[in-house]
């Protein structure tokens, strides 16, 4: 069986303008899509989750007045199509299973998580082996906890200390999350001081399988990776993102160079030779998000539009609507190329969803978000636009 993944962060509810997004329409019986949003303060020191239930990713626009406001942080996670999701809650550490109702989420039962030795969730995710059986990796706590999502409760807990990046405080699983490789799911883990101003020099691969719950964890020929996609030929690049590409500018002891690496199709092993992002651009360079046909996209600091002074911070060159949109060929990087889109803040969520790939592009200080198709005809293409940072896209129906 092939596991299903989704996951996007916490909160749960609807609002927008119905005639835009389809937010608050009668129910049809259509397609349903879950859609959360987080929105930091100024510092990135506070966090609050808002979510939409709308009937079309692809245009439109939804409100914060309309939304459904969760305080905190936390995420959710679903089999598509299902019409159910689960809420992981990092403030209650809990798990909420909802079900759509007449195109709303409405709560049937919840789950604790204190009584697994978890007192603190961050970069939580989820799998699942089927639409009753799933698995929720807890890194901070270095568990998996296997769960029977029918009955609502915790068969086991699986030890997943090997997966810890030694030299860093926090381990967190890539973007987006699991790609299926030879009969089981690979993720590059990502490893931050407590801060979040440094990044672990090291990073690592994990295998997982589902259907007994082993997992495997192998080396990476170079630090930082965090995103990932799978080539039409079944290889599978990894590249580190644009965070690392802002605290190597600022800083260089505090960070990796930014870099890809290739796993081929049929191989368990990175290649050892590595791709070193910034020369390929000139520029400090992160990101890779899946275009169509062989087609990847980074984000390249428009030094022109923002360049660092001596009280620059990574945060500040982070969120500053200075990075660029660059395609390449992931068999050439050296195709890489800028292309038209407008400049936006350098953080990249990916989405995939009815087959497609989602990147959001966002304004100063992650204000707003619009989502932005990346495969498919006319890609890349305008879709949604949400407050705040976009955190995740879920069908839901």
């Amino acid at each position: 069986m092939t596991p299903w993944l989704l996951c996007l962060p916490l909160a749960a509810g609807c609002g927008g303008d119905p005639g835009e997004s389809g937010v608050g329409d009668v129910d049809d019986g259509g397609p349903r899509y879950a859609v959360v949003s987080r929105v930091e303060n100024s510092d990135f020191s506070n966090t609050t989750m808002f979510v939409w239930v709308v009937d079309d990713v692809n245009q439109g626009s939804v409100d914060l007045d309309e939304a459904v406001e969760i305080p905190g942080s936390g995420s959710i996670w679903g089999v598509p199509r299902t019409e159910v999701f689960y809420v992981v809650s990092s403030e209650a550490l809990t798990v909420s299973r909802y079900r759509l109702v007449g195109g709303e989420p409405k709560l049937e039962e919840r789950l604790g998580l204190r009584g697994a030795g978890i007192s603190f969730l961050v970069g939580e995710r989820m799998v699942f082996d089927g639409p009753d059986r799933g698995f929720l990796f807890d890194l901070t706590s270095a568990q998996v906890l296997e769960l029977d999502l029918a009955a609502m409760t915790i068969t086991r807990s699986i030890d997943v200390s090997d997966a810890l990046i030694d030299s860093a405080d926090y381990t967190f699983l890539g973007e987006p999350y699991f790609r299926e490789h030879g009969g089981r799911l690979v993720a590059p883990l990502y490893g931050t001081s407590a801060a979040y101003d440094r990044v672990a020099s090291e990073s690592k691969i994990l295998f997982f399988d589902p259907k007994d719950g082993t997992f495997e964890v192998k080396g990476a020929p170079c630090g930082g990776l965090y995103y990932t996609v799978k080539a039409p030929n079944g290889d599978i690049h990894f590249a580190s993102d644009p965070y690392v590409a802002s605290i190597y500018m600022i800083d260089p002891e505090r960070s990796p160079a930014p870099c890809m690496a290739r796993m081929a199709a049929g191989e368990e092993e990175l290649d050892t030779a590595v791709v070193a992002l910034n020369d390929v651009t000139g520029r400090p360079t992160g990101g890779l998000v899946p275009g169509s046909d062989g087609v990847a996209y980074l984000r390249v600091l428009d030094t022109d539009i923002y360049s660092p002074g001596d009280d620059s911070t990574h945060l500040e060159a982070y969120a500053a609507p200075a990075w660029q949109t660059w395609r390449f060929e992931l068999d050439d990087p050296t195709t890489a190329e800028r292309t038209d889109r407008q400049p936006s803040a350098g953080g990249i969520k990916v989405f995939e969803v009815d087959e497609h790939a989602y990147e959001n592009e966002s304004s100063a200080g992650f204000g707003s978000t619009t989502l932005v198709r990346t495969t498919g005809d006319g890609a890349p293409a305008r879709a949604l636009t949400t407050p705040g940072a976009t955190w995740g896209v879920l069908r839901v129906r």
